[in-house]
């Protein structure tokens, strides 16, 4: 009973996704995923929008995008916001950029950054003594495009399973196309 009632309350609350939160899932059709993953998107892509709380690096009220996918033994996530397009505004984009690879370096993953013209792209490789914790290898491509930021990861299983930077660049590229 108990469970029925939660069910009624929270599904509809569940359920509503607005336009608002798919933003970034629009930047990428599922085909272009799929055709460089090497595999069917497991289910649709899920977005959200990401409103910035009191107290956060980022100014209360704005908001950021993700979409998340997942195909075979890969998943895919896209990140965007934006920051005015003044040099103090593209200097915090570009920060933002470079934070999640701070806080991987620090627990000792080793990080290749590579520029490829206006996109900047990195591999993240765990540490060797991770033991028996679960780890995340992943490629990443990203960059600046007019007021806005853009992240693009593809996770993978294990460093075989990793994906090369021109590959992650071309989901980039597309999805910066695409930017408003």
């Amino acid at each position: 009973m108990l469970f029925a009632v939660s069910c009624l309350v929270a599904g509809p609350l569940l359920a509503q996704a607005s336009p608002a939160s798919e933003k970034a899932c629009s930047l990428l059709r599922p085909a272009e995923i799929e055709a460089v993953l090497g595999a069917k998107l497991d289910r649709p892509l899920a977005g959200m929008a990401v409103p910035a709380k009191k107290g956060a690096p980022r100014p209360a009220g704005e908001t950021e995008w993700t979409c998340q996918g997942r195909a075979g033994t890969r998943a895919v996530s896209l990140f965007y916001g934006a920051e005015p397009a003044t040099p103090e505004g593209k200097a915090k984009a570009a920060a933002r950029l470079k934070a999640p690879q701070e806080r991987l370096r620090a627990m000792g993953y080793a990080i290749k950054e590579t520029k490829l013209g206006a996109t900047t792209c990195w591999t993240m490789t765990p540490p060797a003594s991770h033991g028996d914790e679960p780890v995340a290898f992943a490629t990443a491509c990203g960059g600046l495009k007019g007021d806005s930021f853009y992240s693009l990861s593809v996770s993978a299983t294990g460093v075989g399973d990793l994906l090369g930077v021109e590959q992650v660049k071309v989901l980039a590229d597309k999805a910066a196309a695409r930017l408003p």
